[in-house]
């Protein structure tokens, strides 16, 4: 009796161990597929090996990706064959210039669900977003942990750029439409936001979530920036635009920027990705 006791609460230990979900996520803007990239040596088949690289060697467990189009991500699905991935097109007068893409290891998660919102005053409804000329979105994808069993939202945006009205709306679009779409559960919120800190449109996501660097309980590694400058691969990087936000009840461990170089010198994108530990 009093070993099937001791069995009991290993057991109950175990179980309650399991309960905790840690997922390595991250994000990436690996830049689109530009011609005049290769004038400088950029070119995407001279960078996708390298875009890969990065993902696996810093064992990315979901990745919001931004910019690749179709072409890009069949190429690196084929380079990194333990991810699947989940995403949508957007930008350009065609409106699939570039997708959103979460990439995520098929081992790990579980994709329950996906969908897309609209930076838009129609968020549900495909639409360009007040003086925006292009489509800008955010893809989204409930995942289970199988490890835990534990369920998460991940959300993958990229807000447009250039005028000053379609961004500084997007903040209030992000979060009630995370609200709508997560509910209870919780949070990792990645992307090009276009947007450095003091925006109205990064003070309004803070309403509801937390920027990882500020929260990080190790002290953030890596640049403070994390924008090259568009078909810039050498750097500086000159602006903090992209984030990895979360639920209060998410634990951030780490918060890491990665400035891993090609043989060339050059970076793999114009963007450096970020890549945060986190627990719930």
């Amino acid at each position: 009796m009093k070993r099937l006791i001791l069995y009991s609460l290993a057991l109950m230990a175990i179980v309650g161990c399991s309960k905790q979900a840690e997922v390595r996520v991250a994000t990436f803007n690996i830049r689109y597929d530009s011609a005049a990239d290769a004038k400088s040596g950029d070119s995407w088949d001279g960078r996708k090996a390298s875009v890969a690289e990065v993902i696996v060697s810093h064992d990315f467990d979901i990745v919001g990706t931004q910019e690749g189009d179709n072409r890009q991500i069949t190429d690196l699905l084929s380079l990194m064959p333990d991810y699947d991935c989940t995403g949508h097109s957007y930008g350009g007068s065609s409106g699939d210039l570039h997708t959103a893409t979460i990439f995520y290891k098929s081992s790990k998660l579980e994709l329950l669900d996906a969908g897309t919102f609209w930076y838009s005053p129609t968020p549900e409804v495909e639409s360009k977003g007040w003086d925006a000329t292009d489509l800008r979105l955010c893809h989204w994808g409930k995942f289970r942990d199988k490890v835990s069993g534990k369920e998460f939202v991940f959300f993958d945006s990229h807000l447009y750029w250039r005028l000053h009205e379609a961004r500084a709306n997007s903040g209030r679009v992000h979060i009630q439409m995370v609200q709508k779409v997560a509910g209870e559960l919780p949070v990792v919120s990645v992307g090009d936001f276009n947007s450095v800190e003091d925006t109205p449109q990064v003070k309004d996501i803070k309403t509801l979530l937390l920027d990882c660097r500020q929260v990080s309980a190790s002290a953030p590694q890596g640049s403070f920036d994390t924008d090259l400058g568009g078909g810039n691969f050498v750097g500086p990087a000159k602006g903090r635009i992209d984030y990895i936000f979360v639920s209060p009840a998410v634990k951030v461990k780490d918060y890491v920027v990665l400035e891993d170089k090609r043989e060339n010198g050059h970076y793999p994108s114009d963007h450096l990705p970020i890549v945060c530990n986190v627990q719930f």
